[in-house]
């Protein structure tokens, strides 16, 4: 990051060099965070629309395009011409100073940007308000991994003979864990007798997936209809699933009637890792 240590003694030589160095400091630092959100127009706070009656406003705020932070003045419209679009318009302004020399120049600079109703277009100056991306979306994005991990799930048929994939993935910004799957018990006359169904050890999560308290989720039967359990006493629509403090994924998988050799569950949940 770049500073100018104004520790010296001696008189520092404050010229329009230097100016330009602190100038430049802020807005490189500016683009950094920015660029975070997205590279087109990206709302970073305000610009909220409220309709009253025939007329929609939208709020003053801000916003991020082509490297710049700007301000937006709050406007309203009521009717939108057929082929019109609601536009983000921007407008320089470069105000005049007088140098020492006697020359002028437009040196104090600014953009702001108001509605306007218009073709849609995107210029250096004006882009469709139906173009704005919260800045939290693409930094959303960014704060969570975009691939899935897969754990692939294969039990004995002592042990339910149960296959499929669990995928997960973690995301950064909420400290949380995304997982989802889907298995299939093949062999679902295997699991122990009502009332005593024990919890099945489908796999082991690494260490950075772990949660730092046992979670509990829900599996769904995932047929339409229902089966019965191995009693005949309870209809099989939901398995309990847990993630330990140690990584283990595990269901409480039901042995059904004594129809039923096979039946598949489904899950997709989020889970905290505080």
């Amino acid at each position: 990051m770049k500073a100018i240590d104004f520790t010296h003694p001696g008189g520092f030589p404050l010229t329009q060099d230097e100016l330009d160095y602190l100038q430049q400091a802020y807005t490189e630092c500016l683009n950094a965070f920015a660029v975070m959100g997205g590279s087109g127009p990206t709302l970073i706070n305000g610009m909220d629309v409220s309709v009253s009656g025939p007329t929609t406003t939208i709020a003053d705020g801000w916003f991020f395009y082509n490297g710049d932070l700007i301000k937006f003045n709050a406007g309203s419209y009521t009717t939108i011409p057929v082929g019109d679009v609601v536009l983000v318009n921007i407008t320089p302004t470069a105000a005049s100073l007088t140098y020492n020399d006697g020359s002028s120049f437009g040196a104090v600079l600014n953009k702001t940007a108001t509605l306007l109703l218009g073709p849609s277009a995107t210029t250096a100056t004006q882009f469709p308000f139906t173009d704005l991306q919260p800045f939290q979306v693409v930094f959303g994005q960014h704060g969570r991994e975009t691939g899935w991990n897969s754990l692939v799930v294969s039990t004995l048929p002592a042990d339910g003979g149960v296959t499929g994939t669990i995928y997960y993935k973690k995301n950064l910004l909420t400290n949380s864990l995304h997982i989802r799957g889907f298995l299939i018990a093949n062999n679902a006359q295997n699991f122990a007798a009502s009332p005593g169904a024990l919890f099945s050890l489908m796999g082991t999560l690494p260490s950075e997936y772990i949660p730092n308290n046992n979670t509990f989720f829900v599996g769904h039967y995932y047929v339409a209809s229902l089966i019965k359990d191995d009693l005949g006493v309870a209809w099989i629509k939901h398995v309990t699933g847990i993630i330990n403090t140690g990584g283990q994924i595990l269901f409480n998988w039901i042995r059904p009637d004594i129809a039923i050799s096979a039946y598949g569950i489904e899950f997709n949940t989020t889970i905290p890792l505080d």
